[in-house]
């Protein structure tokens, strides 16, 4: 029998295909907005035919009949993911949730421990070959049609014919219901100021030529609308959403740098509306897989540069993240958040983010002494790395307990940051010593952050200091020589104890302005230079910097003191007092050089400088005054004569 005819043999309309179901059966429902809506409207109708049907269905985002409580004789649902369709319905005891990983739900059909009876799937026309493509929702369908007795597939139009592992003969569709409809459309709500905050963070970690993953919820998908500056992104994720198009029509999205499926977009499942549906049919750029190969560890790993990003509903102080529940009310599920944190963490320079906002909409803080009660861990401690929230970045892994608890206290909302840090001493996490910078006047500076390229053409980030920077301040201090130590300090010193690193990273902003200049990947950083200022018993601020031996003669002292001065100058202060030994020449010149009139004193050994901000001038040069005991005679010195 050529295909054609078995077509026509098996089309038939609805109620007849669904007369194929059994009561006490186990059915499955495509998944997204490739649910076949024709046929879930009909099993409604047929509900009075069927009792104890058990109605599996990974993702649902419409709200369906069958899931009301007058067929609750008839169907009991059981979600994978609970979406915004079936949230009412788990949270009123009316639904099942299974909490699972996506990636393992292929694996529990093929071993028989899911059995499925029946498979209602939606597919695209058949081509010249008699192949119908399983479209907008590959996802386990495939592993669904295989496994069970009955296949009755709606043949929608409207259905985009997707490339990759999509095609299915009609030798094995048991039941073929010809059905126009539009597909269900799924959009997420625009990002607020707050959400569009963690965003841009996130957005900063992603290198050019990345190969990206962002996970449902407006936050990750916030996170795609701030790549426009990005070039030769690549793609590998389960769910495809609108805002992908935009970056692909953008040219930001080539996958030119792609080591896995290079140049393609990968993906399981699409999520949006039109315009995504297009852009998906008869695409050779866009391949649809199951998720047994999207969502496989290994498979993730293999893209260099990996970056995932997936939303919480909160994380507690040692890095614990809950992402399906609120309290013990299921919001969510796990979908494929673990496999792609871990295939990202085992890419080559690979980076995954959890990202959430840091005050619920009651002003509650997400950042918690421990999960609320009844919460889930989807994520465990050893399994997180980089937590982001509005007020930056907080990279966990290799951290301990205290460090992990400091770090996220200090992207807690400045509300909720000293009851953290007391829970936080409470529970034995922190010692009782711990010092914490000043509410609000603590808050971090984001705006002063800047990216310095060196003489050399390699890169530092000069930025205010962080109270997570103390280990990395105290190394840079423990590198230094001791005439170097003599030189910042202008005495001996011989050791840098941790409470005077804890004074120096946790500052007020106001008084103090800390930046360090760092080096390396996240994760990996070093401090390869360190400058001050701060207000003394003057009004005037006072200067100190210092630069790491290997970072020397490459314009980095000079770069951090053109920011304080930036930064000074902000703030309305006339200028910067700084002291000097009178042989650290390369500290003279870089304050000589910052484009203002130099005074000075030279009293004692030691260079008392006023840098004078309302006294530009074109070349270096300061005018000395020596203390004689009296007053000395006053004469320009050229930079040599010191």
């Amino acid at each position: 029998m050529d295909w054609m005819e078995h077509y026509r043999q098996r089309r038939q309309d609805a109620a007849k295909a669904l007369g194929l179901l059994r009561s006490g059966t186990r059915i499955f429902l495509g998944s997204g907005c490739g649910e076949p809506r024709h046929l879930v409207r009909s099993l409604a109708e047929h509900a009075a035919k069927l009792a104890d049907v058990e109605v599996i269905h990974v993702l649902s985002v419409a709200h369906d009949d069958y899931t009301d409580s007058r067929y609750a004789a008839s169907f009991r649902p059981k979600k994978f993911f609970v979406a915004a369709g079936g949230r009412q319905a788990v949270q009123e005891g009316r639904a099942d949730y299974v909490p699972l990983y996506l990636s393992d739900v292929p694996r529990l059909m093929r071993e028989g421990r899911l059995t499925i009876d029946a498979a209602l799937v939606q597919v695209a026309p058949p081509n010249e070959h008699g192949f119908v493509s399983l479209g907008v929702a590959v996802d386990v369908v495939s592993e669904a049609m295989q496994c069970a007795r009955v296949v009755i597939a709606q043949v929608n139009p409207r259905m985009p014919c997707t490339h990759g592992d999509t095609f299915v003969h009609v030798s094995e569709l048991d039941a073929i219901v010809e059905y126009d409809e539009p597909l269900i459309p799924f959009s997420t709500p625009e990002p607020d100021q707050v959400q569009r905050k963690v965003a841009q963070h996130v957005a900063k970690l992603i290198k050019d030529g990345s190969t990206i993953h962002c996970g449902l919820g407006r936050l990750p998908q916030a996170v795609l609308a701030e790549l426009f500056d990005k070039k030769d992104l690549g793609v590998h994720t389960d769910v495809l959403t609108d805002a992908y198009v935009d970056l692909v029509e953008a040219g930001i999205i080539t996958g030119e740098k792609k080591t896995y499926y290079p140049k393609k977009i990968v993906a399981s499942y699409c999520l949006g509306g039109e315009r995504l549906f297009s852009f998906v049919h008869n695409n050779p750029r866009v391949e649809m897989y199951p998720v047994r190969l999207t969502n496989d560890v290994a498979n993730i790993a293999k893209n260099e540069r990996m970056v995932t990003v997936h939303e919480a509903v909160e994380v507690d102080l040692t890095g614990q993240v809950c992402s399906d529940s609120v309290g013990g009310r299921v919001y969510a599920g796990l979908g494929g958040m673990v496999d792609f944190l871990r295939g990202a963490a085992q890419s080559v320079d690979g980076l995954s983010v959890v990202v959430l906002t840091s005050l619920r909409h009651d002003g509650q803080s997400r950042i918690r002494p421990t999960l609320s009660e009844g919460a889930g861990v989807g994520v465990t401690r050893a399994g997180v790395r980089t937590i982001v929230t509005e007020y930056g970045v907080a990279y966990l892994h290799g951290l301990s307990l205290s460090e992990r608890a400091m770090a996220l206290i200090d992207i807690a909302h400045p509300n909720h940051r000293d009851e953290l840090l007391t829970a936080a001493r409470e529970l034995g996490l922190i010692t009782s010593s711990q010092i914490q910078a000043p509410l609000f006047t603590g808050v971090y500076p984001e705006q002063y952050e800047r990216l310095m390229t060196l003489k050399d053409g390699s890169q530092v980030l000069i930025r205010p200091v962080k109270p997570t920077d103390e280990r990395l301040v105290q190394e840079f201090f423990y590198s230094m020589s001791d005439r170097e130590v003599y030189y910042r300090f202008l005495h001996t010193i011989k050791a840098f104890p941790r409470k005077d690193m804890q004074r120096m990273v946790n500052v007020d902003y106001h008084r103090e302005m800390p930046v360090v200049a760092v080096s390396g990947k996240l994760g990996q950083e070093e401090v390869a230079g360190v400058a001050r200022y701060i207000l003394g018993h003057e009004d005037q601020p006072e200067v100190d910097f210092a630069v790491k031996e290997g970072f020397q003669g490459k314009g980095l002292g000079r770069a951090m003191m053109g920011t304080l001065v930036e930064i000074a100058k902000g703030r309305g202060f006339t200028g910067l007092n700084a002291y000097v030994m009178p042989d650290n020449q390369a500290s003279l010149r870089i304050l000589y050089s910052l484009g203002y009139a130099v005074t000075g004193l030279v009293s004692q050994g030691v260079i008392e400088m006023t840098i004078h901000f309302d006294q530009p001038v074109s070349e270096p040069s300061v005018k000395l005054s020596y203390d004689l005991g009296g007053h000395g005679p006053e004469r320009e010195e050229p930079l040599a004569a010191l």
